[in-house]
């Protein structure tokens, strides 16, 4: 804003700049994952009676991925782990971005699935995972009440 030129210290004030701020603090903790910048960002939606979950994963191997389906929650891991080379020990880094551990997720279904159907693939460091949703029996009977007398 122009106005932060001119007046550094209104950010302080600013309800929206304290609320964004406020917010940053509480959820980092709970939706970053232990290694700042390398957390795992998820779309998660429903399309066609399925239950999609898209993931970003990159630079991790897709078999690494540890990854389990249950009727109401899907469960994900990987490890990105550091590669050393022997021609690397010559070099001075001034900076290195790269981060490398261990990032895990646990994703609930907003509706019952079916593992069975659990289907995944993974494209240009993206895991797709799709999950039928369990069908709900809507047949019903009803029942006639016969009054004794």
């Amino acid at each position: 804003m122009a106005r932060d030129r001119f007046y550094p210290m209104m950010r302080m004030f600013d309800p929206d700049e304290m609320f964004d701020s406020l917010a940053r603090g509480i959820t980092a903790p709970f939706f970053e994952e232990s290694f700042p910048g390398f957390g795992t960002k998820l779309d998660v939606y429903r399309k066609d009676g399925k239950i999609f979950v898209e993931a970003e994963l990159p630079g991790i191997d897709p078999e690494s991925v540890d990854l389990h389906v249950y009727s109401d929650r899907l469960t994900l891991s990987a490890e990105k782990k550091a590669e050393t080379q022997e021609e690397g020990k010559d070099k001075s880094y001034f900076r290195t971005e790269r981060r490398y551990g261990k990032v895990e997720r646990v994703v609930s279904f907003p509706v019952e699935a079916d593992p069975e159907s659990a289907e995944a693939s993974f494209k240009n460091g993206v895991l797709t995972v799709k999950v039928a949703e369990k069908s709900q029996d809507k047949a019903h009977k009803k029942v006639s009440i016969t009054a004794e007398a």
